[in-house]
């Protein structure tokens, strides 16, 4: 069986194997179908779209997986800069659709065109992969967690640290059932609760500086330089200080978990609470009360 990249000649027979997949949009198949046999390329701000098909020896294709940056829920997230979304969207992709023919069934084929999909994204820089199925095939759970994946409740929301201080919340319909898959060993996963006490689970260590972030100078004076595009910007020495300590203090799972539910309470996202702590420290509430002179 071969896996390789879809020809324009593909484009029937991928349609039909969408044609099996349940979607949102009445012609998303048919478009995923175009999108994949053409080999469609985004902008370079967009992220990467990628998609592989199995090939069997008598020529005919089979399965078929196709790969896009979560470009929709990345653009309804109001508050976020151009700059920003393309940061994310460089970092998590979405698994579009994966379908194999009924007579290629039990070759793991849907599983080796999901190692593929991951491998590349990967050597990309890629950090995390999702994917969603309904709840009318409830077999896909057990068939998801095989391929690597950590399978959420149905209607069970997918929460991003973002380094800003901000957790990405991608929402679930209630017959909607979402994973993720790490695509980086740094990649892990903190119980932590929303401002209302709702427990969540917050993956961390996806959104990551890219090349092009501006270089970072420490002066021999205790100050910090930040360069880009010819721009720069000098912080003192002691906010430079304090902006170390806290980037670099490593916090462990149990640090996160034991502040916050306080976090929750002053809005700061757990993983930063944990550090301005840990480095300071100070508790939140004599952190809080010496900035709100």
């Amino acid at each position: 069986m071969l896996i390789r990249e879809p020809r324009l000649a593909d484009e029937a027979a991928v349609r039909k194997l969408l044609g099996r997949v349940e979607f949102t949009g009445p012609d998303d198949a048919e478009e995923i179908a175009c999108l994949a046999a053409r080999n469609h390329r985004l902008d370079p701000a967009c992220g990467v779209r990628g998609a592989w098909v199995a090939e069997a020896r008598r020529g005919d294709v089979v399965a078929v997986v196709a790969a896009a940056p979560p470009l929709g829920w990345v653009g309804s997230i109001k508050y976020m800069s151009p700059e920003h979304r393309s940061w994310v969207v460089n970092q998590v992709v979405d698994i579009e659709a994966l379908s194999v023919a009924p007579e290629a069934g039990g070759r793991r084929l849907g599983h080796r065109l999901i190692e593929r999909a991951s491998a590349y994204y990967r050597g990309l820089g890629y950090r995390l992969m999702m994917g969603t199925f309904t709840t009318s095939s409830p077999f896909l759970t057990a068939y998801y967690r095989q391929a690597g994946f950590t399978v959420l409740e149905p209607g069970e929301s997918i929460v991003i640290y973002d380094p800003l201080g901000m957790a990405l919340h991608r929402p679930s319909a209630p017959h909607v059932v979402q994973g993720w898959k790490a695509l980086h060993p740094d990649v892990a996963v903190v119980d932590t609760y929303l401002p209302d006490g709702t427990p969540i689970k917050l993956i961390t260590e996806v959104l990551v500086p890219q090349d092009g972030e501006p270089e970072a100078v420490l002066n021999d004076d205790g100050t910090l330089t930040l360069k880009k595009d010819g721009a720069s910007h000098t912080f003192e020495a002691e906010t430079a200080d304090k902006m170390r300590q806290m980037f670099q203090t490593p916090v462990t799972q149990q640090e996160v978990a034991a502040i916050a539910e306080e976090a929750a309470r002053y809005g700061i996202e757990p993983v930063v609470a944990a550090r301005l702590r840990k480095a300071s420290g100070y508790s939140l509430r004599e952190l809080v009360g010496t900035y709100s002179h």
